[in-house]
């Protein structure tokens, strides 16, 4: 009887212990203190929260029902609205306010994306062909940039390789979007 017992214990190890790993880096409170050491950003317990510098910007990452938002704030308010997603929830989130969407240069991004701009010329700007290249390696895009910020739902953040890659795609938004200064022509840098 006993050696049963230590034969069923032996095999049920490893399903506990994948268990264990999977709740783990599930849950924010266990995942994020590790992750954001990685990162280079500070831990915040309650709730849940990541924040810093990356790269030289304001950066956030939160939990948000169904995962997290990764934030990043821009220098100043801009008069562009630009977001970028999965084709069917960006055509159906943007109504009337915003014109028509960013013309595709990359196939990958044309197959799964669309990225709509309120100014129909900044779009070939934010958008361009290494942006789009760029987004479409992404395993999950979904983000608003709008004022003072630009805002990117994930449905979850566990791995530090994908967060350093959206993080880096989002600041490069950013960086785009305050080339559309609220009430002035588009900067020259």
């Amino acid at each position: 009887m006993t050696l049963v017992l230590a034969a069923a214990a032996v095999a049920l190890l490893p399903i506990g212990l994948y268990a264990w790993r999977e709740h783990k880096t599930s849950t924010p409170s266990l995942q994020w203190p590790v992750l954001a050491q990685i990162l280079g950003l500070a831990y915040e317990a309650e709730p849940p929260r990541m924040s810093g510098a990356w790269n030289g910007r304001r950066v956030a990452i939160e939990t948000a029902a169904p995962g997290a938002t990764m934030t990043a704030w821009l220098g100043a308010a801009t008069r562009v609205r630009a977001e970028c997603g999965p084709k069917e929830l960006v055509a159906r989130r943007a109504g009337i306010v915003l014109p028509d969407p960013v013309a595709p240069a990359d196939a990958a991004f044309r197959d799964r994306l669309l990225a709509r701009c309120s100014e129909k010329a900044a779009g070939p700007t934010i958008f361009d062909a290494a942006m789009q290249r760029r987004l479409a390696a992404l395993p999950h895009v979904d983000f608003v940039g709008a004022d003072t910020r630009v805002v990117w739902s994930l449905p979850a953040v566990k791995d530090p390789d994908a967060v350093e890659a959206a993080l880096g795609a989002l600041c490069a938004v950013a960086d785009a979007l305050e080339s559309f200064p609220q009430g002035g022509a588009p900067s020259r840098a």
